[in-house]
């Protein structure tokens, strides 16, 4: 950029900055480091002499210059000591931090300050002006060129030319006035028709006894686009560049000004607006449709935003909607109008494309008055509309602050039971029906809360996935798992569930090669359990990896067949060894005759197929007598034990034991 940029954090230290800047403070380049305050290099530029201004009043002038930067907008001219003077402008950013601009505008300074000269040498335009006749007298070469005419047709021109027509009555009078100090910024007409920006200064004189006005003007066209641009990139700094909406931090800052400015009895209403199946068309059309979209989705936005309220962009396909002096009523009634648009077809490129919103609200003072919890409070109802149904609006309710929380402290509880190690495996045994021997066992992973007493895997393990824990919790089960294997019968087969985000992952593969040779426990023992998820993945990874780990001799089980969409193309896709029947097929075997008719297909497709046939939540022995009966190869359920430490499971009398426990 053409610019000097800086940007300082909330202590004043230096983060970033351009050439340009350096260029411009060419003598205190040496001073410029990451983490160097302003306030250091002022003070040190100022014992060097880079600053003439402050010669003298040292400390005063540094007690100045910080003070600007303490200010939220600022903007002042800097004289250096080679000569060049600067024009800065400052501005706060959200977190407490200065963004710096520096233009130099000796250039322009050195045309101002020329209007001391004398007439014909002076750079400065300046004419002499008959307010008499309305003619002009003379003008310096400065004038011609500015206004393109030679000395002579300058002379005798009617003042009036230099001006439009909307601004001719004003300017005959300010060119008969004294005004030595200038008036505001004038539009001057050149010979050619195009336009000048400029500051015209009159003062009354006399030459050759007859009253004239001495009018000198100041071409300010680039410093006025300097101002412009400058305007521009403030502009830009505090609305997003594709909607032309208020950005995140505008949106902060005008949430937390409106708060302020609120009485008790006046409601601010915060809504936030996220665009469902938006990643989908950015996935199949590319992220050029997806800003056209994007664009489309806040003109219609806008048209329904009452007056008084402001939309913003807060991120990629999330907005922001502040309603002043609103009834919640009054903008729920515009949060439908805004789903029912979005969910109104858009047409990009000859494409029909479907999305839709799901809205969630927060209302101070009722819920709170703090701009951050108010916006924390709004993603909380977004995320209960989003959770619940799609395509609805709902407000903040207390207790999905409590969840939040409860969730939170659940999440750091669940990050240092991982690091301390506090997880712990339990073994089920899964026992042939026939002979009623323990062949397998399955590895679950247990917590045991200090406070909470025991979690269900079914609330920790998403957790665990959610925060990014479940391939270090996956290790530690496999690890755990294939050492305690290595002292049991050799006939028994340990078995794992893996997560399919750990499929996602990709170094599944590496893991279960790793503790099997940590452990030196046989690859031919070992079974991994997936779900109808694993297989829904897109792309080639999984079956890959699937077929990876069957060359290894490993056994691949798929978890809960029945309750998904048991795809049989699943089992001729992908080389199983074992299929589990769900449990709740085994709980409804008396009740449900399609229980049983479900039951009873499976046994005979997993003999077709010649992989082992699981029946999961087994109780009681007349359940055992009708799956065996049937053909199921083996059982697993509290009828022959349930999960417990491995120092539990009896390899010997586990059945016998729990026949008669029935």
């Amino acid at each position: 950029m053409p610019q000097g940029i800086v940007i300082l954090d909330e202590e004043d230290r230096y983060i970033l900055w351009n050439r340009r800047y350096a260029e411009i403070y060419c003598r205190s380049a040496d001073l410029l480091q990451p983490g160097a305050k302003l306030g250091d290099t002022l003070r040190i530029g100022v014992s060097r002499g880079d600053y003439p201004e402050a010669i003298g009043q040292e400390e005063e002038w540094l007690a100045r210059r910080i003070e600007m930067l303490r200010q939220s907008d600022c903007r002042h001219e800097q004289r250096l000591s080679n000569g060049r003077c600067i024009l800065i402008e400052e501005r706060k950013t959200e977190s407490g931090g200065t963004i710096g601009i520096r233009v130099d505008i000796t250039d322009i300074r050195r045309r101002e300050e020329a209007f001391r000269l004398l007439f014909e040498q002076n750079p400065l335009a300046m004419l002499v002006y008959d307010a008499a006749t309305g003619l002009i007298r003379s003008a310096n070469e400065a004038a011609c060129r500015l206004f393109r005419y030679s000395a002579d047709e300058m002379a005798g021109l009617d003042a009036e030319c230099l001006f439009s027509r909307a601004d001719r009555d004003s300017a005959m009078a300010l060119l008969a006035s004294d005004c030595p100090e200038g008036d505001s910024c004038w539009p001057l007409r050149r010979r050619d028709g195009t336009n000048v920006e400029a500051m015209v200064s009159t003062r009354l004189s006399h030459m050759e006894d007859e009253p004239v006005t001495i009018v000198s003007i100041v071409d300010v066209t680039e410093r006025r686009r300097i101002e412009q641009r400058m305007a521009h990139m403030a502009h830009m700094a505090r609305h997003d560049e594709l909607t032309g909406l208020a950005n995140r931090p505008h949106c902060r800052e005008y949430l937390s000004a409106v708060l302020e400015e609120a009485s008790s009895a006046n409601t601010v209403t915060l809504a936030l607006v996220d665009l469902d199946h938006f990643k989908a068309v950015n996935d199949t059309y590319g992220h050029h449709f997806g800003d056209m979209l994007l664009t489309d989705a806040a003109r219609r936005m806008r048209e329904l935003i009452p007056p008084g309220a402001l939309l913003c962009r807060i991120g990629g396909d999330e907005f922001a909607i502040i309603f002043r002096r609103a009834s919640q009523t009054q903008a729920e009634l515009v949060a439908k109008s805004i789903i029912t648009a979005l969910s109104e077809p858009f047409f990009i490129h000859g494409n029909m494309l479907h999305i839709g919103a799901t809205i969630g609200f927060s209302v101070a003072p009722y819920d709170s008055s703090d701009p951050q919890t108010l916006m924390r409070y709004a993603d909380l109802a977004l995320y209960a509309a989003k959770a619940e149904r799609r395509g609805t609006c709902r407000s903040f309710e207390l207790r999905m602050d409590e969840a939040a929380q409860a969730k939170s402290r659940l999440e750091k509880d669940l990050r240092k039971a991982v690091q301390d190690g506090d997880l712990e495996v339990h073994y089920q045994p899964l026992v042939n029906l026939e002979t009623g021997q323990i062949e397998c066992c399955e590895a679950l992973l247990r917590w045991h809360h200090a406070e909470r007493g025991h979690v269900s895997p079914e609330v920790f393990i998403p957790l665990a996935e959610e925060l990014g824990l479940i391939d270090q919790v996956g290790r530690f089960v496999l690890n755990s798992a294939c050492r305690e294997a290595m002292s049991w019968p050799q006939h028994v087969r340990l078995s794992v569930n893996v997560s399919p985000l750990q499929f996602r992952n990709g170094n599944l593969l590496s893991t279960v090669i790793n503790a099997l040779s940590s452990s030196g426990l046989v690859a031919e023992r070992l079974e991994l359990e997936i779900t109808e998820a694993v297989l829904m993945e897109r792309g080639p990874r999984p079956a890959a990896i699937i077929r990876n780990l069957r060359a290894f001799g490993i056994g691949i089980s798929l978890d809960d067949f029945g309750t998904g969409y048991s795809s049989l193309s699943y089992l001729l896709n992908y080389p199983f060894t074992k299929i589990k029947i769900d449990k709740s097929f085994i709980l409804n075997l008396q009740r449900e005759a399609n229980s049983r008719a479900v039951i009873r297909a499976v046994i005979g497709l997993g003999r077709s197929l010649g992989v082992t046939v699981v029946a999961e939540g087994i109780e009681r022995e007349m359940e055992r007598e009708y799956l065996r009966s049937e053909g199921c190869t083996q059982g697993q359920g509290f009828l022959f034990g349930k999960p417990g430490p491995a120092a539990m499971v009896d390899f010997q009398s586990l059945l016998p034991r729990a026949c008669n426990a029935a």
